[in-house]
């Protein structure tokens, strides 16, 4: 393709880019484009962002809870809304896009020891529930759909008898 439209003087391939590098790659250009289909929490677009750049990205998984509408436009993960979304920002967002104010603002949004602290208020809460008695998990386990809900009532099942007899057999003078 690159040699197809006569590209070689507009795309450089990098590579593998040391994470020490990346950020001096990245204030090299405009536009952060991320194609994923599938993506959980995309560390790739929080970084292109706080050093500047305007993202476009797939509206897949939880892309569009990572930033806000002024630093992202969404596109459908296909080639015609992929093209379009890219149109849109080059044309109208990055001569208007700040890049001291997307870091600023990124570095605001996120912070390990925010993470780190949502995290513990987390595993705190799931602490403070009630366990749930044998018989209890068992039922939930039994309206997992299909037979993913029937394979772990099952594993659950066998694995508690298997802890019964372990304890019963001694197994537990050495816990």
């Amino acid at each position: 393709m690159m040699e197809r439209e006569r590209l070689h003087d507009r795309i450089e391939f990098l590579g593998y880019v040391p994470h020490s590098s990346v950020r001096d790659v990245l204030v090299r250009g405009n536009v952060f484009l991320n194609c994923s289909l599938a993506e959980s929490f995309c560390i790739a677009i929080l970084e292109a962002a706080s050093s500047g750049l305007f993202v476009v990205s797939t509206n897949v998984g939880g892309v569009p809870e990572v930033l806000p509408p002024e630093m992202i436009h969404h596109a459908d993960p296909n080639v015609d809304s992929l093209v379009e979304s890219l149109s849109c920002a080059i044309s109208g967002k990055i001569d208007s896009t700040d890049p001291f104010e997307f870091h600023r603002r990124v570095s605001q949004m996120y912070s390990w020891q925010r993470v780190a602290g949502e995290t513990v208020t987390v595993y705190d809460r799931v602490i403070a529930r009630p366990q749930l008695l044998l018989s209890q998990r068992l039922v939930r386990y039994k309206t997992v759909r299909h037979l993913a809900g029937f394979v772990v009532w099952y594993a659950c099942w066998a694995l508690h008898c298997i802890s019964l007899f372990s304890l019963w057999n001694g197994g537990n003078h050495g816990i």
